[in-house]
């Protein structure tokens, strides 16, 4: 049987209007303390959440920290990225080196990561050929997790109180963008770019957690449609990378990626 748990609102003005959150998506006790900092990270008042963090750690309760954050995370919650982004560019980066799951610090670092589908297990590269556009579209690999072909870097800006970033191909150096024409289901097709400067080129990223695996969904800031593999195989076993016309949430194990440091 799932239990839901609800805990207390809080209601903060921002913008002049009352924000109300429910903290419905946590489990288990919560402290006085955590639930603030979670309320400051779910509301975007990341600059009370940085407070509030630098003080729990000046007082040795950066459990409480970790607590959060493995609940933000559980919780499926896009603020986290947010949250951690102001840390690390902070001056706190310790923080999250020692207290958040060891991805964010790999993406927040722009180390060089390979990105892998969970359903198919397979790498996101770049193809070899250009097409008139002179872009490459991107495909998962069947058969590639080491070469340079599959490694990229997250590359992040802050605008409007949000992490974006920005996708890199290190071995071809194009941008990963989402095409302006969709398909007969709502999907657009993806493709490496020599350059980057439109909301295209820009993606967004929500955690979630599979099994004890720490996931993300990845989302195209222009078209609020996450990163997929399409089901055609072709002659080399590889499979186009799509973004999704649809809802993905609650589905990690079909649209879930690993993101891991590439060695």
């Amino acid at each position: 049987m799932k239990f839901l748990v609800v805990f207390s609102m809080c209601v903060l003005a921002v913008s002049g209007a009352a924000l109300e959150v429910e903290l419905d998506f946590l489990s288990g006790p919560v402290s006085a303390e955590e639930e603030r900092l979670i309320n400051s990270i779910l509301t975007a008042d990341f600059d009370t959440a940085f407070a509030q963090t630098l003080q729990l750690q000046r007082q040795s309760k950066e459990n409480i920290i970790e607590d959060a954050v493995t609940k933000l995370v559980r919780g499926s919650k896009r603020n986290v990225l947010d949250y951690a982004y102001k840390l690390w560019f902070g001056e706190a980066k310790e923080i999250v080196k020692n207290h958040f799951p060891v991805q964010f610090r790999q993406i927040l670092s722009e180390s060089v990561v390979k990105i892998i589908s969970k359903r198919d297990n397979l790498a996101i590269k770049l193809g070899q050929d250009l097409d008139a556009e002179k872009d490459r579209t991107a495909y998962g690999d069947a058969n590639d997790k080491t070469s340079e072909n599959v490694s990229w870097k997250f590359v992040p800006l802050w605008d409007n109180n949000r992490v974006y970033f920005k996708i890199v191909s290190v071995f071809r150096h194009q941008s990963l963008k989402v095409g302006t024409d969709a398909d007969s289901q709502g999907d657009h097709g993806t493709y490496g770019d020599d350059v980057a400067d439109t909301h295209r080129h820009q993606w967004f990223l929500k955690p979630a957690n599979l099994e004890g695996d720490v996931l993300f969904y990845i989302f195209n800031r222009k078209f609020n449609q996450a990163l997929k593999l399409g089901r055609a195989v072709d002659s080399d076993g590889d499979r186009i990378v799509y973004s999704h016309y649809g809802n993905v949430d609650g589905q990690p194990e079909l649209y879930g990626w690993h993101i891991s440091e590439f060695n």
